[in-house]
Formats: C-alpha cells, structure tokens, sequence
C-alpha cells in the first residue's frame, strides 16, 4: 500500500512539475522557430497512427476518471468522430481517480501536439466497454473469467485496465522513434514516450 502510495503521489507531482522544456507546446514553439516546423512526409504516417492510440487513452482515462470525454472537454479535437462505445465513470477513489484525471488531460496534449504537427483524422469509433476488456483479460488467462472482468469496477481494476493501453503505446513508440526523420516530429515522439514510460512505472509500482 506504501509503495501505490508513493508510486501515484510520484506521478502526481511528475504531472505537475513537468518542465516546460518538456511540454507540447513548448516542442512545438521551439522547432517552429528553429525553422524546423516542416514535418518530412515519410514521418506523416508514423504520426497519424498513433492518433488511434491517442483517442482510446484519452476518452478511456477522461470517462474513468470524469464521467465524460472529450466530446466535452475539448469537441474540436473529435473532429465529428462517433463517441467512444461502453464509455463510463470507474468506481475510483479520490486519489485514483485524480491521477487518472491527469492522464487524461495530458493525452488531450499529445492529441493537440500530433494535429499541430499533421493534418490527422477525427476520433474513430472506440469500444472501451466492460466487455470488451473482459474479452481481453479472457484471452489472456486462457479461459473466461466468473464474474466477467470489468476495469470500472473499483481501482484496482481500473489500474489493471488502464496499464494494457499505455504498454502497448510505449512498444509502438519504441519501435516508431528511430525511423522519424524530422526534428519536429522527434520532439513529438519523445514527449509521448515519455510520458508513457511513466504511466507504465506507476502501474507496475502499484
């Protein structure tokens, strides 16, 4: 318990205290005044891509933690995109679900980053239902579980939930980096890895 404490208080202040010199904005603004600002077509698609991945994380972590998404929380980001299936608010407890809060509003960033840096697409349809992520812990211990796993049950699912998304990112992003060609685009990529590999230390701290 001391150490989900330590590892969430942690990531509370990371959040809080992130540099400048680390922030979407700030990446941004820097390569656009270094003249760097042109994004090379070959690292468009690497950047479109993860916009998937982008708008799962960030309904996934706005709903749990707010009960809405970002059809309300910023609309112009969805672009018109259908509203995520299954979503809703998790049983959290308050410090869960601040921590929770946080993640969602910095995924609200890499998204704003990525459609600064390319044209992008709007939000595809999701479907973060209790279902379907009781279909994913099936497979993984072979057999269906009784009762059905639901990650918006209590926090402790939540967190199991939520450390599958961020994981499957961050090996995404590992792969992805080294093939970026542009510094904007790097700037980018780094900044959401980083992040990522946070939101993974946390988890398994937990």
């Amino acid at each position: 318990m001391a150490t989900f404490a330590y590892a969430t208080t942690t990531a509370i202040v990371f959040l809080i205290l992130l540099p400048l010199s680390c922030s979407s904005e700030s990446i941004l603004h820097h390569h656009h005044h270094d003249g760097n600002s042109s994004v090379q077509k070959s690292d468009v698609d690497l950047l479109e891509f993860p916009l998937n991945l982008e708008y799962l994380e960030a309904e996934f972590f706005l709903y749990g933690s707010l009960g809405y998404g970002l059809d309300k929380v910023y609309p112009s980001l969805a672009q018109g995109g259908p509203s995520p299936i299954g979503a809703k608010k998790a049983h959290l407890d308050d410090f869960t679900r601040d921590v929770i809060e946080q993640f969602g509003w910095q995924e609200v960033g890499h998204l704003r980053a990525i459609k600064k840096t390319v044209k992008g697409f709007p939000r595809p349809l999701l479907n973060i239902s209790a279902a379907s992520f009781a279909h994913v812990f099936d497979s993984a211990f072979g057999s269906p579980l009784n009762p059905p796993f639901d990650p918006y049950a209590n926090s402790i699912n939540y967190l199991l939930a939520s450390y599958i998304i961020p994981y499957v990112g961050l090996t995404g992003y590992v792969g992805a980096s080294p093939k970026l060609q542009g510094a904007t685009s790097k700037g980018v990529s780094i900044l959401k890895y980083s992040i990522r590999f946070f939101l993974c230390f946390a988890n398994s701290e937990s």
